[in-house]
Protein backbone atom coordinates (compact mmCIF):
# COMPACT_ATOMS: atom_id res chain seq x y z
CA UNK A 1 0.00 0.00 0.00
CA UNK A 2 1.49 3.23 -1.11
CA UNK A 3 0.46 6.66 0.71
CA UNK A 4 -1.59 9.68 -1.21
CA UNK A 5 -2.71 11.21 1.52
CA UNK A 6 0.09 13.54 2.72
CA UNK A 7 1.07 17.05 2.49
CA UNK A 8 4.49 18.17 1.73
CA UNK A 9 5.66 21.37 4.12
CA UNK A 10 8.84 23.31 4.13
CA UNK A 11 9.88 25.66 7.37
CA UNK A 12 13.16 27.38 7.89
CA UNK A 13 15.04 26.72 11.41
CA UNK A 14 18.37 27.49 12.16
CA UNK A 15 19.52 28.56 8.95
CA UNK A 16 18.00 25.58 6.97
CA UNK A 17 15.49 24.80 4.89
CA UNK A 18 13.33 21.54 6.33
CA UNK A 19 11.28 19.52 4.55
CA UNK A 20 8.63 17.58 5.98
CA UNK A 21 5.52 15.34 5.22
CA UNK A 22 2.36 15.43 7.46
CA UNK A 23 -0.67 13.16 7.76
CA UNK A 24 -3.84 13.37 9.60
CA UNK A 25 -5.76 16.20 11.40
CA UNK A 26 -4.30 19.25 12.85
CA UNK A 27 -5.96 18.48 16.24
CA UNK A 28 -4.96 14.92 16.73
CA UNK A 29 -2.24 14.07 18.97
CA UNK A 30 0.89 13.78 17.28
CA UNK A 31 3.84 11.28 16.05
CA UNK A 32 6.95 13.06 14.96
CA UNK A 33 9.35 10.83 13.54
CA UNK A 34 12.94 10.69 12.60
CA UNK A 35 14.38 8.27 9.86
CA UNK A 36 17.86 6.82 9.37
CA UNK A 37 20.65 7.53 7.44
CA UNK A 38 20.49 7.68 3.58
CA UNK A 39 16.81 7.82 3.56
CA UNK A 40 13.87 10.13 4.44
CA UNK A 41 10.51 10.79 6.09
CA UNK A 42 9.10 8.76 3.38
CA UNK A 43 10.08 5.35 4.81
CA UNK A 44 7.56 6.08 6.86
CA UNK A 45 4.55 6.15 4.19
CA UNK A 46 3.14 2.59 4.95
CA UNK A 47 2.74 3.13 8.67
CA UNK A 48 1.61 6.70 8.40
CA UNK A 49 -1.17 5.54 6.29
CA UNK A 50 -2.53 3.29 8.55
CA UNK A 51 -2.55 5.60 11.67
CA UNK A 52 -3.34 8.86 9.74
CA UNK A 53 -7.06 8.57 11.00
CA UNK A 54 -6.07 8.70 14.95
CA UNK A 55 -3.02 11.02 14.83
CA UNK A 56 -1.27 13.87 13.23
CA UNK A 57 2.05 12.33 12.11
CA UNK A 58 4.78 14.42 10.79
CA UNK A 59 7.75 12.94 9.17
CA UNK A 60 11.19 15.37 8.87
CA UNK A 61 13.50 14.87 6.22
CA UNK A 62 17.17 15.56 8.84
CA UNK A 63 19.87 18.01 7.60
CA UNK A 64 21.32 16.38 4.05
CA UNK A 65 18.66 13.46 3.34
CA UNK A 66 15.39 13.62 1.42
CA UNK A 67 14.40 17.07 0.34
CA UNK A 68 15.91 19.14 3.32
CA UNK A 69 19.09 21.65 3.20
CA UNK A 70 22.29 19.51 3.20
CA UNK A 71 24.80 21.48 5.77
CA UNK A 72 27.01 23.89 4.31
CA UNK A 73 29.73 23.24 7.24
CA UNK A 74 29.36 19.37 6.99
CA UNK A 75 27.57 19.60 9.95
CA UNK A 76 26.26 16.14 10.76
CA UNK A 77 26.60 15.61 14.88
CA UNK A 78 23.90 14.09 16.81
CA UNK A 79 23.77 17.67 18.88
CA UNK A 80 22.93 19.26 15.57
CA UNK A 81 20.22 17.04 14.73
CA UNK A 82 19.11 17.07 18.34
CA UNK A 83 18.84 21.16 18.26
CA UNK A 84 16.97 20.83 14.71
CA UNK A 85 14.82 18.75 16.12
CA UNK A 86 13.92 21.07 19.19
CA UNK A 87 14.13 24.28 16.30
CA UNK A 88 11.29 22.36 14.51
CA UNK A 89 9.16 21.42 17.40
CA UNK A 90 9.11 25.31 18.51
CA UNK A 91 8.44 26.13 14.94
CA UNK A 92 5.51 24.02 14.40
CA UNK A 93 4.47 24.57 18.40
CA UNK A 94 4.77 21.04 19.10
CA UNK A 95 4.55 20.60 22.88
CA UNK A 96 3.98 17.23 23.50
CA UNK A 97 4.30 14.13 21.44
CA UNK A 98 4.95 10.57 20.42
CA UNK A 99 8.57 10.50 19.02
CA UNK A 100 9.48 7.50 17.52
CA UNK A 101 13.00 7.05 15.94
CA UNK A 102 14.61 4.50 13.60
CA UNK A 103 18.58 3.71 13.55
CA UNK A 104 20.48 6.71 13.20
CA UNK A 105 17.12 8.63 14.10
CA UNK A 106 16.68 6.38 16.94
CA UNK A 107 20.11 7.70 18.13
CA UNK A 108 19.09 11.40 17.27
CA UNK A 109 15.81 10.73 19.50
CA UNK A 110 17.54 8.56 22.68
CA UNK A 111 19.34 12.31 22.55
CA UNK A 112 16.80 14.82 22.19
CA UNK A 113 15.15 12.75 24.72
CA UNK A 114 17.72 13.18 26.97
CA UNK A 115 18.40 16.46 26.79
CA UNK A 116 14.41 17.32 26.49
CA UNK A 117 12.99 14.78 28.80
CA UNK A 118 9.34 17.37 28.63
CA UNK A 119 8.87 16.89 25.04
CA UNK A 120 8.17 13.12 24.42
CA UNK A 121 5.42 11.32 26.16
CA UNK A 122 6.49 8.56 24.68
CA UNK A 123 9.26 7.00 22.49
CA UNK A 124 9.19 4.28 19.63
CA UNK A 125 12.98 3.20 19.11
CA UNK A 126 13.34 1.40 15.58
CA UNK A 127 15.97 -1.11 14.97
CA UNK A 128 18.07 0.62 16.89
CA UNK A 129 20.67 0.01 20.36
CA UNK A 130 23.58 1.35 21.84
CA UNK A 131 25.08 -0.70 20.03
CA UNK A 132 25.37 -2.05 16.51
CA UNK A 133 26.53 -5.00 14.57
CA UNK A 134 29.29 -4.10 12.22
CA UNK A 135 28.32 -6.51 9.43
CA UNK A 136 24.86 -4.86 9.29
CA UNK A 137 26.20 -1.31 9.72
CA UNK A 138 29.35 -2.54 6.94
CA UNK A 139 26.48 -3.79 4.45
CA UNK A 140 24.42 -0.10 4.50
CA UNK A 141 27.86 1.61 3.66
CA UNK A 142 28.56 -0.64 0.97
CA UNK A 143 24.90 -0.06 -0.51
CA UNK A 144 24.89 3.88 -0.21
CA UNK A 145 28.93 4.15 -1.27
CA UNK A 146 27.99 2.06 -4.60
CA UNK A 147 27.41 3.74 -7.94
CA UNK A 148 26.56 7.58 -7.74
CA UNK A 149 24.74 7.99 -11.04
CA UNK A 150 22.71 5.03 -12.94
CA UNK A 151 19.59 4.88 -14.81
CA UNK A 152 16.54 5.12 -12.79
CA UNK A 153 15.74 1.27 -12.82
CA UNK A 154 19.54 0.39 -12.47
CA UNK A 155 19.01 1.94 -8.64
CA UNK A 156 15.67 0.15 -8.37
CA UNK A 157 17.52 -3.21 -9.50
CA UNK A 158 20.44 -2.40 -7.13
CA UNK A 159 17.65 -1.63 -4.43
CA UNK A 160 15.99 -5.09 -4.71
CA UNK A 161 18.88 -6.83 -4.76
CA UNK A 162 19.52 -5.33 -1.43
CA UNK A 163 16.39 -5.88 0.53
CA UNK A 164 14.66 -8.59 -1.36
CA UNK A 165 11.43 -8.52 1.27
CA UNK A 166 10.31 -6.02 -0.59
CA UNK A 167 7.96 -6.02 -4.54
CA UNK A 168 10.26 -4.39 -6.88
CA UNK A 169 6.97 -1.95 -7.20
CA UNK A 170 7.67 -0.72 -3.76
CA UNK A 171 11.12 -0.75 -4.31
CA UNK A 172 10.66 1.65 -7.40
CA UNK A 173 8.42 4.01 -5.23
CA UNK A 174 10.42 4.19 -2.38
CA UNK A 175 13.58 5.14 -4.98
CA UNK A 176 11.53 8.12 -6.49
CA UNK A 177 11.61 9.50 -3.10
CA UNK A 178 15.60 9.01 -2.69
CA UNK A 179 16.84 9.92 -5.97
CA UNK A 180 16.99 13.11 -7.74
CA UNK A 181 17.31 13.29 -11.55
CA UNK A 182 20.40 14.82 -12.93
CA UNK A 183 20.90 17.19 -16.07
CA UNK A 184 22.39 14.00 -17.42
CA UNK A 185 19.29 12.30 -17.26
CA UNK A 186 20.78 9.99 -14.94
CA UNK A 187 19.65 9.49 -11.25
CA UNK A 188 21.66 10.28 -8.03
CA UNK A 189 20.79 9.89 -4.51
CA UNK A 190 19.36 13.08 -2.95
CA UNK A 191 21.39 12.65 0.85
CA UNK A 192 24.54 14.93 0.92
CA UNK A 193 27.31 13.68 -1.83
CA UNK A 194 29.85 14.34 0.42
CA UNK A 195 28.42 11.48 2.57
CA UNK A 196 29.87 9.11 -0.11
CA UNK A 197 33.28 10.72 -0.77
CA UNK A 198 35.99 9.17 0.83
CA UNK A 199 38.25 11.92 3.36
CA UNK A 200 35.25 14.40 3.19
CA UNK A 201 35.46 16.69 6.31
CA UNK A 202 32.36 15.92 7.85
CA UNK A 203 31.56 16.07 11.46
CA UNK A 204 29.21 12.76 11.78
CA UNK A 205 27.27 11.48 14.55
CA UNK A 206 28.55 11.27 18.34
CA UNK A 207 32.14 10.75 19.77
CA UNK A 208 30.43 9.65 22.74
CA UNK A 209 32.25 5.96 24.29
CA UNK A 210 30.29 3.26 24.09
CA UNK A 211 29.10 3.43 27.79
CA UNK A 212 28.28 6.91 27.53
CA UNK A 213 25.72 5.38 24.90
CA UNK A 214 23.87 2.61 27.41
CA UNK A 215 23.87 5.65 29.89
CA UNK A 216 21.73 7.97 27.53
CA UNK A 217 19.58 4.84 26.28
CA UNK A 218 19.01 4.03 30.38
CA UNK A 219 18.36 7.97 30.84
CA UNK A 220 15.17 7.82 29.21
CA UNK A 221 12.38 7.74 31.56
CA UNK A 222 9.38 7.87 29.32
CA UNK A 223 7.37 4.37 28.26
CA UNK A 224 9.27 3.04 25.71
CA UNK A 225 8.68 0.94 22.93
CA UNK A 226 11.70 -0.80 21.83
CA UNK A 227 11.13 -2.82 18.01
CA UNK A 228 13.28 -5.34 16.48
CA UNK A 229 12.95 -6.77 13.04
CA UNK A 230 13.85 -10.40 13.42
CA UNK A 231 16.15 -10.46 10.17
CA UNK A 232 17.77 -7.68 11.07
CA UNK A 233 21.20 -7.49 10.44
CA UNK A 234 21.59 -4.30 12.72
CA UNK A 235 20.70 -4.63 16.03
CA UNK A 236 21.05 -8.04 17.78
CA UNK A 237 18.54 -10.31 19.69
CA UNK A 238 21.30 -9.88 22.28
CA UNK A 239 21.58 -6.18 22.38
CA UNK A 240 18.27 -5.67 22.06
CA UNK A 241 17.25 -7.75 25.20
CA UNK A 242 19.63 -6.46 27.16
CA UNK A 243 18.52 -2.70 26.31
CA UNK A 244 15.23 -3.69 27.14
CA UNK A 245 16.27 -5.08 30.59
CA UNK A 246 18.10 -1.77 31.15
CA UNK A 247 15.87 0.75 30.32
CA UNK A 248 13.64 1.86 33.27
CA UNK A 249 9.92 1.22 31.16
CA UNK A 250 10.56 -0.53 27.93
CA UNK A 251 8.94 -3.25 25.98
CA UNK A 252 10.53 -5.13 23.55
CA UNK A 253 8.62 -6.21 20.22
CA UNK A 254 10.37 -8.71 17.58
CA UNK A 255 8.44 -8.18 14.14
CA UNK A 256 8.14 -11.34 11.97
CA UNK A 257 9.67 -11.13 8.07
CA UNK A 258 11.48 -7.66 8.38
CA UNK A 259 14.91 -6.49 8.57
CA UNK A 260 16.34 -3.47 9.56
CA UNK A 261 13.55 -1.25 8.01
CA UNK A 262 11.00 -2.62 9.60
CA UNK A 263 7.96 0.03 9.02
CA UNK A 264 8.28 -0.88 5.33
CA UNK A 265 9.11 -4.87 5.40
CA UNK A 266 6.38 -5.13 7.45
CA UNK A 267 3.72 -2.73 8.21
CA UNK A 268 0.97 -4.32 9.10
CA UNK A 269 3.00 -5.95 12.15
CA UNK A 270 4.85 -2.87 12.70
CA UNK A 271 1.62 -0.78 13.09
CA UNK A 272 -0.07 -3.17 15.51
CA UNK A 273 2.82 -3.19 17.35
CA UNK A 274 2.89 0.61 17.41
CA UNK A 275 -0.74 0.74 18.34
CA UNK A 276 -1.03 -1.48 21.05
CA UNK A 277 1.72 0.11 22.54
CA UNK A 278 0.08 3.78 22.50
CA UNK A 279 -3.31 2.44 23.60
CA UNK A 280 -1.19 1.45 26.95
CA UNK A 281 -0.19 4.87 26.88
CA UNK A 282 -2.84 6.12 26.47
CA UNK A 283 -4.92 4.05 28.89
CA UNK A 284 -2.19 4.13 31.83
CA UNK A 285 -2.26 0.21 31.61
CA UNK A 286 1.35 0.72 29.53
CA UNK A 287 3.73 -2.05 31.29
CA UNK A 288 7.19 -3.43 30.24
CA UNK A 289 5.71 -7.39 30.17
CA UNK A 290 2.94 -9.04 31.50
CA UNK A 291 3.06 -10.73 35.01
CA UNK A 292 1.63 -14.35 34.13
CA UNK A 293 1.28 -17.60 36.80
CA UNK A 294 4.66 -19.20 37.33
CA UNK A 295 4.49 -22.38 35.97
CA UNK A 296 5.61 -25.81 37.99
CA UNK A 297 8.88 -25.77 39.22
CA UNK A 298 10.51 -28.59 37.28
CA UNK A 299 9.59 -26.80 34.31
CA UNK A 300 11.56 -23.69 34.69
CA UNK A 301 14.29 -25.00 33.17
CA UNK A 302 12.90 -26.12 30.33
CA UNK A 303 10.94 -22.70 29.48
CA UNK A 304 14.27 -20.83 30.86
CA UNK A 305 15.02 -19.22 26.68
CA UNK A 306 11.49 -18.39 26.38
CA UNK A 307 11.15 -16.48 29.28
CA UNK A 308 14.56 -14.80 28.60
CA UNK A 309 13.18 -13.75 25.05
CA UNK A 310 9.17 -12.64 25.84
CA UNK A 311 11.44 -10.48 29.07
CA UNK A 312 8.27 -11.61 31.83
CA UNK A 313 9.07 -12.66 35.12
CA UNK A 314 6.86 -13.34 37.65
CA UNK A 315 6.45 -11.76 40.90
CA UNK A 316 8.02 -10.15 43.78
CA UNK A 317 6.88 -12.90 46.27
CA UNK A 318 7.35 -15.97 44.06
CA UNK A 319 10.39 -14.68 42.89
CA UNK A 320 11.81 -14.98 47.22
CA UNK A 321 10.31 -18.04 47.50
CA UNK A 322 12.26 -19.65 44.30
CA UNK A 323 14.82 -17.81 45.82
CA UNK A 324 14.68 -19.27 48.61
CA UNK A 325 13.92 -22.27 47.43
CA UNK A 326 17.34 -22.37 45.14
CA UNK A 327 19.08 -21.49 47.75
CA UNK A 328 18.18 -24.89 49.84
CA UNK A 329 18.64 -26.40 46.50
CA UNK A 330 22.80 -25.04 46.47
CA UNK A 331 22.85 -25.65 50.10
CA UNK A 332 21.87 -29.68 49.79
CA UNK A 333 24.65 -29.88 46.93
CA UNK A 334 26.95 -28.73 49.13
CA UNK A 335 26.10 -30.35 52.33
CA UNK A 336 25.82 -33.71 50.01
CA UNK A 337 29.68 -32.89 48.74
CA UNK A 338 30.69 -32.78 52.76
CA UNK A 339 29.03 -36.13 53.78
CA UNK A 340 30.15 -37.57 50.47
CA UNK A 341 34.02 -36.83 50.57
CA UNK A 342 33.77 -37.50 54.95
CA UNK A 343 32.40 -41.18 54.37
CA UNK A 344 33.78 -42.46 50.86
CA UNK A 345 37.05 -40.64 51.31
CA UNK A 346 36.24 -38.77 47.94
CA UNK A 347 35.23 -35.30 46.30
CA UNK A 348 32.87 -36.96 43.35
CA UNK A 349 29.17 -37.47 43.57
CA UNK A 350 28.13 -40.07 41.16
CA UNK A 351 25.01 -39.07 40.00
CA UNK A 352 23.55 -40.53 36.88
CA UNK A 353 20.30 -39.23 36.73
CA UNK A 354 17.56 -41.36 37.83
CA UNK A 355 15.15 -40.07 35.17
CA UNK A 356 15.46 -37.76 32.27
CA UNK A 357 14.75 -34.19 32.90
CA UNK A 358 11.20 -33.08 32.22
CA UNK A 359 10.47 -32.14 28.82
CA UNK A 360 13.96 -33.44 27.50
CA UNK A 361 13.43 -37.39 27.44
CA UNK A 362 16.81 -37.50 25.51
CA UNK A 363 18.67 -35.37 28.22
CA UNK A 364 20.11 -36.95 31.60
CA UNK A 365 21.88 -35.42 34.27
CA UNK A 366 25.45 -36.65 34.26
CA UNK A 367 27.98 -37.47 36.80
CA UNK A 368 28.44 -34.30 38.81
CA UNK A 369 31.23 -32.93 40.63
CA UNK A 370 30.65 -30.76 43.41
CA UNK A 371 33.34 -28.59 42.45
CA UNK A 372 32.56 -28.25 38.69
CA UNK A 373 28.72 -28.20 40.06
CA UNK A 374 29.82 -24.96 41.83
CA UNK A 375 31.54 -23.74 38.90
CA UNK A 376 28.81 -24.13 36.15
CA UNK A 377 26.54 -22.99 38.68
CA UNK A 378 28.91 -19.50 38.73
CA UNK A 379 29.28 -19.70 34.96
CA UNK A 380 25.46 -19.15 34.54
CA UNK A 381 25.56 -16.32 37.16
CA UNK A 382 28.14 -14.57 35.38
CA UNK A 383 27.08 -15.21 31.62
CA UNK A 384 23.78 -13.17 32.13
CA UNK A 385 24.83 -9.63 31.88
CA UNK A 386 21.37 -8.02 33.21
CA UNK A 387 22.93 -9.71 36.55
CA UNK A 388 23.55 -6.90 39.24
CA UNK A 389 27.17 -7.33 40.73
CA UNK A 390 25.18 -7.63 44.31
CA UNK A 391 23.40 -10.33 43.25
CA UNK A 392 26.34 -12.44 42.05
CA UNK A 393 27.53 -11.44 45.08
CA UNK A 394 25.19 -13.23 47.13
CA UNK A 395 24.79 -16.14 45.02
CA UNK A 396 28.50 -16.73 45.45
CA UNK A 397 27.98 -16.28 49.27
CA UNK A 398 25.28 -18.76 48.89
CA UNK A 399 27.48 -21.59 46.94
CA UNK A 400 30.62 -21.12 49.45
CA UNK A 401 29.44 -20.39 52.97
CA UNK A 402 25.18 -21.59 53.40
CA UNK A 403 24.65 -24.83 55.53
CA UNK A 404 21.94 -27.02 55.51
CA UNK A 405 20.03 -25.84 58.86
CA UNK A 406 20.76 -21.87 58.14
CA UNK A 407 19.12 -22.01 54.72
CA UNK A 408 15.84 -23.86 56.11
CA UNK A 409 15.31 -21.27 58.47
CA UNK A 410 15.50 -18.85 56.48
CA UNK A 411 13.26 -20.14 54.32
CA UNK A 412 10.74 -21.16 56.98
CA UNK A 413 10.89 -17.31 57.91
CA UNK A 414 10.50 -16.33 53.82
CA UNK A 415 7.15 -18.52 54.12
CA UNK A 416 5.71 -17.07 57.14
CA UNK A 417 6.18 -13.70 55.92
CA UNK A 418 4.48 -14.54 52.54
CA UNK A 419 1.20 -16.08 54.85
CA UNK A 420 -2.01 -15.73 52.35
CA UNK A 421 -0.97 -13.06 50.21
CA UNK A 422 -0.12 -15.48 47.19
CA UNK A 423 -1.31 -18.78 46.38
CA UNK A 424 1.86 -20.06 44.68
CA UNK A 425 4.90 -18.74 46.20
CA UNK A 426 4.51 -20.92 49.73
CA UNK A 427 3.93 -24.32 47.61
CA UNK A 428 7.67 -23.64 46.34
CA UNK A 429 9.04 -23.11 49.16
CA UNK A 430 6.88 -26.04 50.96
CA UNK A 431 8.47 -28.67 48.46
CA UNK A 432 12.17 -27.01 48.29
CA UNK A 433 11.90 -27.45 52.33
CA UNK A 434 10.71 -31.30 51.88
CA UNK A 435 13.07 -31.97 49.25
CA UNK A 436 15.78 -30.25 51.32
CA UNK A 437 14.52 -32.16 54.50
CA UNK A 438 14.78 -35.24 52.69
CA UNK A 439 17.84 -35.34 51.04
CA UNK A 440 19.18 -34.49 55.08
CA UNK A 441 17.66 -37.31 56.50
CA UNK A 442 19.00 -39.64 53.89
CA UNK A 443 22.56 -38.37 54.29
CA UNK A 444 22.56 -38.55 57.84
CA UNK A 445 22.15 -41.94 57.74
CA UNK A 446 25.15 -44.02 58.15
CA UNK A 447 25.49 -45.54 54.56
CA UNK A 448 22.99 -43.15 52.15
CA UNK A 449 22.15 -45.04 48.97
CA UNK A 450 23.47 -44.12 45.34
CA UNK A 451 20.09 -43.45 44.57
CA UNK A 452 19.24 -41.38 47.22
CA UNK A 453 22.36 -39.57 46.22
CA UNK A 454 21.69 -39.70 43.00
CA UNK A 455 18.07 -38.28 43.20
CA UNK A 456 19.09 -35.10 45.67
CA UNK A 457 21.93 -34.33 43.47
CA UNK A 458 19.71 -34.13 40.25
CA UNK A 459 16.98 -31.47 42.19
CA UNK A 460 19.67 -29.63 43.56
CA UNK A 461 21.24 -29.08 40.26
CA UNK A 462 18.21 -28.18 38.41
CA UNK A 463 17.29 -26.06 40.95
CA UNK A 464 20.98 -24.63 41.20
CA UNK A 465 20.26 -23.50 37.60
CA UNK A 466 17.23 -21.67 38.75
CA UNK A 467 19.41 -18.88 40.51
CA UNK A 468 20.66 -16.23 37.75
CA UNK A 469 16.79 -16.43 35.96
CA UNK A 470 15.65 -15.14 39.51
CA UNK A 471 17.76 -12.81 40.20
CA UNK A 472 17.65 -11.79 36.65
CA UNK A 473 13.91 -10.92 36.79
CA UNK A 474 14.88 -10.13 40.59
CA UNK A 475 16.72 -7.05 39.20
CA UNK A 476 14.24 -6.35 36.55
CA UNK A 477 11.27 -6.18 39.02
CA UNK A 478 13.38 -3.68 41.06
CA UNK A 479 13.62 -1.56 37.72
CA UNK A 480 10.08 -1.62 37.05
CA UNK A 481 9.29 -0.60 41.10
CA UNK A 482 12.16 2.39 41.24
CA UNK A 483 10.53 3.66 37.36
CA UNK A 484 7.03 3.72 38.94
CA UNK A 485 8.21 5.57 42.07
CA UNK A 486 9.85 8.53 40.16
Amino acid sequence: MITAGYVDRDINVRGLKLHYQEWGAPDAPVILMIHGFGVSGHMFDEFAERLQGSYRLIALDQRGHGDSDWSSEGDYSRDAFVEDIEAFCQALDLNRFVLMGHSMGGLNSVAFANRYPARARAVVLVDVGPEAAKEGVDNIVRFTRGPDELEFEQFVEMAHRFNQRRTIENIRERMRHRLRQMPSGKWTWKFDSRFREQGATLRVGSEMSNDEVWTLFRGISVPTLLIRGAESDVLTQEVAERAAQEMARCRLVVVPSAGHSVPGDNPDDFTAAVTAFLADVAGGTFATGAVSEPPPLERLVEVHEDAQRRRRGPGTLTLIAGGAGAVLALAGLAFIGREAARKRRSKQVEAAAARPLVGHRDITVPAVDIEVARDRALALLNDLGHVSRDGISRARTALHDVDIDRARAGAEDVLAALGERTRHAPAVVRAAVQKADASTAALRRTKPRKSTLRRSAGTAWKLATLAPILLGAARKTRARRGASRQ
